[in-house]
């Protein structure tokens, strides 16, 4: 049975009401602000999908448009004179958008750091290594061992496809900074290589 949709007209307010019978498994109610409330979001989803590809997102990408949604009806209930210093409704809503990306970047990079597996048996058992691709998992592992964080954290943001600038806006570091990691990384690596 599809959703169906009943307005209503209420005496006492005087809102037009939607009824939406899901199934019979719930009613959902939605005055016409709410309606209006979420066209409004929806009008800035390419702008979500522009800061998504200007961030290179490219996995959970659902995930990335749902915490763009949730800082566009952050960003519209909040927006005021004063909060946007000037600014227009759009740049502040971009600006909002923009800084929950960046912060969902960072907490899904602290995740993957903190539960990243390393032991050797689990990289083979996740990868289906044998033999000798094996022992060239265990020098990769190696050569990662001689880099510090930053300079590991630059190399693996580097193979997933960020650029210098992403990885400065992710990591809450200058682009000197980055880069900085960058060539000390490439040092230790180039020595490796002989």
């Amino acid at each position: 049975m599809g959703a169906s949709g009943n307005t209503f007209r209420c005496i006492d307010t005087s809102q037009e009401i939607v009824m939406t019978d899901f199934d019979n498994k719930g009613i959902e109610y939605m005055d016409a602000d709410d309606r209006a409330f979420d066209r409004r979001i929806m009008e800035y989803e390419p702008m979500i999908q522009s800061i998504i590809g200007r961030l290179n997102v490219r996995f959970d990408q659902d995930d990335y448009m749902q915490v763009g949604r949730l800082a566009v009806y952050n960003a519209l209930s909040t927006f005021d004179d004063i909060a946007a210093r000037g600014a227009t409704e759009s740049q502040f809503v971009y600006t909002r958008i923009y800084q929950r990306m960046i912060d969902e970047i960072r907490r899904v990079s602290r995740y993957t750091n903190n539960v990243s597996a390393t032991d050797d048996d689990v990289l083979m058992e996740n990868t289906g290594a044998s033999g000798n691709e094996a022992v060239l998992l265990g020098e990769l592992r190696d050569m990662l061992g001689t880099l510090d964080l930053r300079e590991r954290q630059w190399l693996l943001l580097t193979l997933d496809g960020y650029t210098v600038v992403e990885i400065a806006a992710a990591s809450g570091f200058s682009v000197s900074s980055v880069k900085n990691w960058r060539r000390s990384a490439r040092a230790k690596l180039g020595a490796l290589r002989g």
